[in-house]
């Protein structure tokens, strides 16, 4: 469960890259490539949730586990942010599964960075062109004439639900993000793809089901 979290420097130079790419007015779609539910859970709705963020820079870590456990307190969930609990590395997973047992939570919610790809086509037509000229004579010749060529950039993800009392998996979804114009707007587009998925899937309450909570953020940034 944890010890998937560990390495969280991998994969940060391409997260970084990808959540500052500018792409002007665009929107930013998240789909889910693949959703699981473990067909033996019966729990229901999680109470209070642990939040990690994995495979990411220590920044965008922050703002992933803030944007997800805020949209999780919309639902009267507590949910705190794993960087409260450790706002250095990780422990070990025996420590992490013991703090988090301790605190009374019924669930670890993990969201992981798992790649970036790029895909890029080309607008407009290709054009065949021939060439007629030369100093010695005429001659044919030919060349390429490119269209406008687009970038665009995919940031996968993969969010999951643990029992911390088990260890096992209760849920999760593959994501995958296009064109992310910064780590807000990456957020945000993620939390409205993840979060009604878990409420659909029966393991959020509905936000009319009870008062949001506040989640348990520290009450100034750390430095």
């Amino acid at each position: 469960m944890l010890s998937q979290l560990r390495s969280c420097s991998l994969g940060a130079a391409i997260a970084v890259g990808a959540f500052s790419l500018l792409c002007g007015g665009c929107s930013t779609p998240t789909k889910s490539t693949e959703v699981w539910k473990n067909p033996t859970y019966t729990g229901g709705p999680v109470k209070s949730v642990v939040v990690f963020g994995g495979r990411m820079s220590d920044a965008n870590r922050r703002v992933v586990e803030d944007g997800l456990a805020g949209a999780v307190a919309e639902h009267g969930v507590r949910a705190t942010p794993s960087y409260a609990m450790f706002p250095g590395a990780l422990p070990s997973e025996d420590v992490a599964r013991r703090a988090v047992l301790d605190g009374g939570y019924d669930g670890v919610l993990v969201s992981t960075m798992r790649g970036v790809t790029e895909r890029t086509t080309l607008d407009g037509d290709m054009q065949y062109s021939r060439l007629w000229g030369g100093y010695y004579g005429p001659y044919w010749g030919s060349t390429w004439e490119p269209g406008y060529a687009d970038t665009d950039t995919y940031v996968k993800f993969e969010t999951t639900l643990w029992d911390p009392r088990t260890g096992g998996m209760i849920w999760s979804d593959l994501t995958q993000t296009e064109n992310p114009i910064s780590t807000p707007d990456f957020v945000k587009s993620l939390i409205k793809n993840v979060v009604p998925a878990m409420e659909k899937a029966g393991l959020l309450p509905p936000v009319s089901a009870g008062a949001p909570v506040s989640y348990n953020a520290p009450a100034a940034s750390p430095r």
